[in-house]
């Protein structure tokens, strides 16, 4: 018997099957892009669906003697899929970081009478990048809304095709800037500013409930047991946060994927004023009574990917014939010396009330500087950017002790230690980095009474793995890079409007 967990994300998804000592019986991940042009990020909700039935059955057929007993499933936020009444895809697929729905943003602040209004009901700072301005963009553009049936997130789009069922996590419904969470149910004063349907929307429930079986015939197709359970996941930054055993106060999650999010846990709410100003999310935890935060920047894999395909194009041909990691490569290119160069990470839109304008900078080249060195730098300004964020939690009140580090970036033990000698604090690996995977069968494993809360299933399921600790001469050096990066970083915005 086995659990498995279902990860959907913004460059392609994966479904990997564990054993009850985390061991991988099978696995597997296909790619997909999304389509970007003109400020437009857009997926094709098609072949999402069409990946996601390729890796379940390529990985359910690596371990043909295993049953899947049940499998949860996390995802990318805010985008949605238009489905009519016979379930075809109408549209839908936008990405958090499309410039679409800034204007629409604004105009349901003003319709709700303030954006602290908006943050009270829903928790959220309300930001372009969230599903309702873009679906009141859509509106203004097209009658896709009015003629779909069914707007279902990334999560419950898949649970949905595979059990015939709607339900959605609270934390992937939060997304959308239209749940309330005092009662975690979808807000009719929000959803009517915004001019859309509530009832076209998933039931909202806790994650970890069961959403049914999946069905008999598709159940052949894929390799699975006519038995097996879907369970709701959620968001996959709470996701991530949760295998990566973020399950008391002081703790962090940082995790570096396409995107950058530092995820931390709370026993308490954070001031509303402090929220507003600074964008925190919060989120209600897949633990009772407690509650997740989180902050982050468009961009953070996704710049190093940038790096490869324009500047580092020669490197990647050479990994491709040698069957190699391109990262792997460049990281072994790295020296250890800070580069002096600084970098602000700015390469996506993050969303931002007051529109788009932030943008990427770079500072310190010369004729010396090599394409190696724009590398680290690229990995240092993020670096940059989560000790401000550190910095901003202590101003608050609130003692971070420990840093986990999940995500794709995770595995790059150049970026970790550059992490540590940027903040100055310990960064733990995971010995799993597919931490949003380990969240999914925690959540599996306690909605089929396998353990009975998700602190049991942590102890069991996460593996902390080696701890990176600063170098006290480096971190000297940064100290000066960082009074600079600062001074930089809080004007290129303001230029680039």
């Amino acid at each position: 018997m086995a659990l498995a967990g279902l990860d959907i994300g913004t460059s392609g998804c994966k479904f990997t099957i564990l054993d009850e000592e985390s061991n991988v019986l099978g696995k597997d991940y296909c790619a997909y892009e999304a389509k970007r042009e003109g400020g437009f990020h857009e997926l094709d909700c098609n072949d999402i669906w069409a990946a996601v039935k390729q890796v379940i059955r390529n990985a359910t057929a690596q371990c043909p003697e295993e049953t899947v007993e049940a499998f949860a499933v996390t995802t990318l936020g805010e985008t949605v899929a238009l489905l009519d009444k016979e379930d075809k895809v109408l549209g839908g697929g936008i990405l958090y970081t499309d410039s679409r729905g800034q204007e629409e943003c604004l105009e349901l602040v003003r319709r709700m009478g303030g954006e602290r209004r908006l943050t009270e009901i829903t928790g959220t700072v309300p930001r372009a990048m969230y599903t309702l301005c873009k679906l009141m963009w859509v509106k203004k553009h097209s009658d896709m809304v009015e003629k779909a049936d069914k707007i279902l997130l990334m999560e419950d789009f898949a649970t949905y095709m595979l059990t015939g069922n709607r339900l959605v996590a609270y934390s992937s419904a939060m997304r959308t800037l239209g749940l309330d969470v005092h009662t975690m149910t979808w807000s009719d004063e929000v959803m009517a500013a915004a001019g859309v349907d509530p009832g076209k929307f998933s039931t909202p429930v806790p994650a970890g409930t069961i959403v049914g079986k999946v069905k008999p015939e598709l159940a052949k197709e894929l390799g699975l047991s006519p038995d097996t359970v879907v369970c709701t996941g959620g968001h996959d930054q709470c996701c991530c946060a949760l295998g990566a055993g973020v399950v008391e106060d002081h703790v962090c999650m940082e995790g570096t994927g396409t995107t950058q999010n530092s995820t931390f846990f709370s026993s308490e709410r954070l001031p509303m004023d402090f929220m507003i100003k600074n964008y925190f999310s919060f989120v209600p935890d897949a633990l009772p009574d407690a509650q997740l935060y989180f902050w982050g920047i468009g961009a953070g894999g996704a710049m190093l990917q940038w790096f490869r395909d324009n500047l580092g194009r020669m490197e990647k041909e050479v990994a491709k014939e040698q069957g190699k990691d391109v990262y792997q490569m460049l990281d072994a290119m790295v020296k250890e010396e800070p580069t002096g160069l600084l970098i602000t990470p700015y390469f996506a839109d993050t969303g931002a009330m007051e529109g788009p304008g932030q943008r990427a900078s770079f500072w310190g080249m010369s004729l010396e500087t090599k394409p190696i060195d724009i590398y680290k730098a690229l990995m240092e300004g993020l670096a940059f950017e989560i000790r401000q964020f550190f910095e901003l939690l202590e101003s608050a009140g609130i003692d971070i002790r420990h840093v986990h580090a999940s995500g794709g970036g995770a595995k790059s033990r150049v970026w970790l230690q550059i992490k540590a000698d940027v903040t100055g604090r310990k960064f733990q690996a995971l010995k799993n980095s597919e931490t949003g995977t380990v969240a999914c069968v925690m959540l599996s494993s306690v909605a089929l009474g396998k353990h009975k809360d998700l602190k049991e299933a942590a102890k069991n399921y996460v593996k902390l793995g080696h701890v990176y600790e600063p170098d006290p001469r480096r971190h000297a050096i940064y100290d000066g890079l960082y009074e600079k990066y600062k001074r930089i970083s809080g004007v290129v915005d303001t230029i680039m409007k």
